[in-house]
Formats: C-alpha cells, sequence, structure tokens
C-alpha cells in the first residue's frame, strides 16, 4: 500500500520525461490513453506478485536463540546466525521492532514489531545484552521514500534538461547513488536472493544515463564551439 503513491510518481515522472523530450508533442498525447493504462496494468501486477513474495517471506520469519547463537531464518535470504559473545549491540525502537547488530556490517538481524512472543523474546535479549531504546530515527529511516524522490528528481534533471552544469552534476550524484544502492543491497543479508538477483537490471538503467549524460554534455561542447 505504501508502494501505490510511489508508483504514480515514477510513472508520472516517466511520463513528464518522454513529453519534455518529445519535440512532436500531439504524437506523444496520443499515446497517453495507451502509455496510462499499461502502466497501471505493469503496476497493478507487479505489486500484487510483490506483496504476495513479501508475505510468505515474513510468514517464514523465524527466530532461534540457543546454544550461544541468536539464528534468523527466512526463505530465499541468507541464514544470519550471531554468537552472543559477537553482538554488539541490541536496540529497539519505539515502534516495538529490535535489530541486533554484529561484529561484521553485514551481521544485522532485523526482528519486526509484529513477531510472536514480542515480551518473552525482549527478557530474553535483555539477559544476552542490555538493550539500547532508540526514541527517534533518521531521516532516511522515517521517510524512506526520499531517496526514491530524490533518484526521480536525479533522473529528471539528466533526461529533461539541457544545461550542461546541470546534466553533469546531476547524473553523477545519480550514477554515484545507483552504484552505493546496488552495493548496499548486494551484501545485505535481509534482503531475499530474488530481489538482490533483480538489482542487476540496476546496470541498464546505469548504461542508459551515462549514454544521456555522454550525448548532452559532447552535443553542448560541440555547439559552443
Amino acid at each position: 500500500m505504501r508502494m501505490i503513491p510511489m508508483l504514480v510518481i515514477i510513472g508520472g515522472t516517466g511520463i513528464a520525461i518522454s513529453m519534455v523530450n518529445s519535440k512532436n508533442k500531439k504524437d506523444d498525447i496520443n499515446v497517453l490513453p495507451f502509455t496510462i493504462p499499461l502502466f497501471l496494468v505493469a503496476g497493478g501486477f507487479g505489486l500484487y506478485r510483490g506483496t504476495s513474495r513479501q508475505k510468505a517471506s515474513y510468514e517464514s520469519y523465524t527466530l532461534s536463540i540457543g546454544n550461544g547463537l541468536v539464528t534468523r531464518e527466512q526463505v530465499n535470504t541468507v541464514r544470519i546466525a550471531i554468537p552472543f559473545n559477537d553482538i554488539q549491540q541490541i536496540t529497539k525502537h519505539k515502534a516495538g521492532s529490535f535489530i541486533i547488530k554484529g561484529k561484521k556490517a553485514s551481521d544485522l538481524i532485523l526482528i519486526p514489531a509484529q513477531i510472536d512472543n514480542a515480551a518473552q523474546l525482549e527478557l530474553t535479549l535483555q539477559d544476552i545484552k542490555g538493550i539500547t531504546i532508540k526514541e527517534t530515527e533518521s531521516l532516511l529511516q522515517k521517510y524512506p521514500a526520499i531517496t526514491a524522490l530524490a533518484t526521480m528528481g536525479l533522473m529528471i534533471c539528466v533526461y529533461a534538461l539541457q544545461n550542461k552544469i546541470i546534466v553533469g552534476i546531476a547524473g553523477t550524484i545519480l550514477i554515484g547513488l545507483m552504484l552505493w544502492s546496488f552495493f548496499k543491497m548486494r551484501s545485505n543479508k535481509n534482503i531475499d536472493n530474488r530481489t538482490k538477483n533483480s538489482s542487476w537490471l540496476i546496470f541498464i538503467v546505469l548504461a542508459s544515463v551515462i549514454g544521456v549524460m555522454i550525448f548532452k554534455l559532447s552535443g553542448m561542447s560541440l555547439q559552443q564551439h
């Protein structure tokens, strides 16, 4: 449900970029009755498939504590096992979720607030290591859609604008953001394998962004000479 507004924004941005770049606005308007329904159908189908996959993933979530280990297992997701002695911090958020951090950055167990026997779990975790209560969240944690909106804004600058400086700056930031997102996703053990595999598609978008930047920057440079 949270993804619906984001899908609308992404689809609207794509259509806006297409209209701005089109030299024949009349033809562009004529394709909108086909583009919009196609976007709605594709977005709805993707949302349904994604929700079904997430539901199956959440329902398979298992947290085991014993034999000196805290272990998280989940379908199509890498198993995480953190020894008690390697636990660096246990954080409880005000919404009721927990985060267990190990020695490595990738050793991170996310425990949703909806987990069964949450009260007993908190007592058990408290015995293993003192729990840190986190009352506030960072801006990105509180509003995760900010990154997606920033990405869409940068894409608009690259694809729709002609100013050399803006295209260069926006494109460079966008490339860095996309590469950072890719490596963060690949190293995150809490993301399922199917989502990780689909992350390789980002290089298609990356190639498109680089191609548009080269075309626009070299074209503007030629015009100046």
